[in-house]
């Protein structure tokens, strides 16, 4: 028994390299799971927990730190608009003389239907994480789906790239 605990306790800065190299950039992480010698499961558990608190972290610290949406951050936006000399027009008047071309809404239609698709599919595996979570927290259309597509994805992604690690 003391040494199955041994074992666990001499693998943990292996899990921790692991855990730390599939929160950022998660394609990594699998051969370096299998160069430290896990099994097939251990390496699913390991980059999915720790890619889904990857999203966690950066999501929130993208939604804190690059678009706060709290009373106070609107009103410091509004008070350096007001010292640097900015006008505040309201977005109805800003669109007066404006046309909505019909290539422009399909192209609108395009990518809210394609695009955010393809970057909850890819941030695992081409994207970074970091730059996934920006993505999807800034053009998701509700702020729930920003959060739970990629983790759908981030824990599809490690049984399929180790299933074909298996093989090669």
């Amino acid at each position: 028994m003391n040494n199955i605990l041994l074992k666990a306790v001499g693998d943990l800065p292996g899990y921790l390299w692991i855990a730390l190299i599939s929160s950022a950039q998660f394609i990594f992480a699998i051969p370096v799971s299998y160069i430290f010698g896990n099994s097939f499961l251990l390496t699913i558990l390991i980059t999915s927990l720790a890619g889904i608190s990857g999203i966690l972290f950066f999501h929130y610290l993208i939604r804190h730190a690059f678009f706060p949406d709290g009373p106070g951050s609107r009103m410091y936006f509004n008070v350096f608009r007001k010292i640097a000399g900015f006008k505040i027009t309201s977005p109805a008047a800003s669109r007066i003389g404006t046309r909505c071309k019909r290539r422009n809404r399909l192209l609108v239609r395009f990518f809210r239907r394609y695009v955010l698709a393809g970057v909850y599919i890819h941030t695992p595996i081409l994207l970074s994480i970091p730059l996934g979570a920006i993505l999807t927290y800034r053009y998701s259309p509700g702020r729930a789906v920003s959060l739970v597509m990629p983790c759908v994805f981030i824990v599809t992604w490690p049984a399929v790239l180790s299933a074909t690690g298996l093989f090669f």
